[in-house]
């Protein structure tokens, strides 16, 4: 199970609306499953330095992860983060739409 959403705007871990439906799709899943883990990896467009990226992407990962553990009552122990920062795009960094694509988070079952 891979699934990704793009709720995020130029740096910020805020979460944005339209990130909703996968969001439940994969509570929804955790929840029919009650051993299932999986990692959230979060991603960000190519502004900034590289540091400050990985660290974002780490914040974005937590914050979709906390939505899950605060309005899902999913465990906290069934969900790894990771940060990966501008190092794997998805699309171009060079328009506003291929940043828009980049800033996500992945959702990957163990």
């Amino acid at each position: 199970m891979i699934y990704q959403c793009n709720p995020f705007k130029t740096g910020s871990a805020t979460i944005t609306g339209g990130s909703e439906t996968v969001i439940k799709e994969v509570a929804k899943a955790l929840q029919s499953v009650s051993d299932m883990q999986i990692k959230i990896i979060g991603h960000t467009d190519s502004d900034g330095n590289a540091e400050t990226n990985k660290v974002l992407s780490k914040q974005r990962a937590k914050a979709v992860k906390m939505m899950l553990v605060e309005q899902y009552d999913i465990r906290f122990s069934r969900i790894q983060i990771e940060g990966k920062g501008e190092a794997n795009p998805i699309a171009d960094n060079n328009s506003a739409q291929g940043k828009a694509k980049n800033r996500r988070v992945e959702f990957v079952k163990l």
